[in-house]
């Protein structure tokens, strides 16, 4: 398998000459029950089972012996290289790194899914694998549950959730490459709105992020918003309860954010020339 990290350390790692399963032993008989990693059974498994409303390349299937599903992810490229390689992958490294990330966030207490599985098989000489994750019940993206035009005052609440996510999520050592508004879902629980991080492909683990980082990837979110027009949905009591609950009274955080702010909003600027040519 070309250039790929170990798997945790409470993971296993089952490999056969063009296979390979790095799986939660707790999950590992069901996964193996699903017929995982063969790729015919994982073809079988995207055919068959419900995929996520707006995420195409998913699927939630059933965990045998269990009460959870599992979320299983196709490993593609984006991008232009998406248009040329797809799913093809010249090793494991991508989908086994962020088995190893998204285990290390959850630990140190990021609200992000618990990861359960990468499979891949080997086409000589690419690869192709999925990623699987415990399916996180009651969730829609922010996207989606912004579709279904909650209240103003439900919109402020998840804000705040997300915001508290995110923050957690940084505080932790994440490093998000890539967040959205759909990478985050949302779900009220006892009357409390709840949020994740999800989708940590090519995110990192570490020290947690710098002010400057935090703000472009706070102006990365944002920038979603208005590349969907949902700013106005948000609203300022939104992007403020956001805001109030990321900073937490840390009024030396929101200093340091906000000395970066004009990089980012300059930024924001030349994005939104792209959007309005592109609507």
């Amino acid at each position: 398998m070309a250039d790929a990290p170990p798997a945790p350390m409470d993971f296993r790692e089952l490999t056969t000459a063009r296979t390979i399963l790095v799986v939660d032993p707790e999950f590992e008989a069901s996964v193996r029950t699903l017929g995982l990693p063969e790729p015919a059974a994982i073809a079988d498994l995207f055919s068959s089972a419900p995929a996520e409303a707006g995420r195409s390349a998913t699927a939630r299937v059933a965990l045998p012996g269990h009460v959870e599903h599992l979320q299983l992810r196709r490993v593609v490229h984006g991008g232009a290289l998406g248009r040329l390689w797809g799913h093809r992958l010249l090793g494991l490294a991508r989908p086994i790194s962020e088995l190893r990330v998204t285990a290390a966030l959850r630990g140190r207490g990021a609200a992000v899914p618990r990861p359960i599985v990468v499979a891949g098989w080997r086409a000589a000489p690419l690869w192709s694998a999925v990623f699987g994750t415990l399916h996180i019940d009651d969730t829609l993206d922010g996207v989606a549950w912004l579709a279904t035009l909650p209240a103003t005052g439900a919109i402020a609440d998840a804000c705040a959730a997300a915001g508290r996510a995110v923050k957690a999520f940084h505080d932790a050592g994440g490093h998000h490459a890539d967040l959205h508004v759909k990478n985050l879902l949302l779900r009220t629980r006892d009357g409390a709105p709840e949020a994740f991080v999800i989708d940590l492909d090519k995110a990192r683990a570490g020290a947690p992020p710098d002010a400057r980082r935090r703000m472009r990837e706070l102006a990365r979110l944002y920038r979603s918003l208005l590349k969907r027009g949902l700013t106005e949905s948000i609203g300022e009591s939104g992007r403020c309860a956001f805001l109030d609950a990321y900073l937490d009274g840390d009024h030396e955080l929101g200093r340091a954010l906000l000395r970066h702010w004009p990089a980012e909003r300059r930024r924001v600027a030349r994005h939104a020339l792209g959007y309005g040519a592109s609507s």
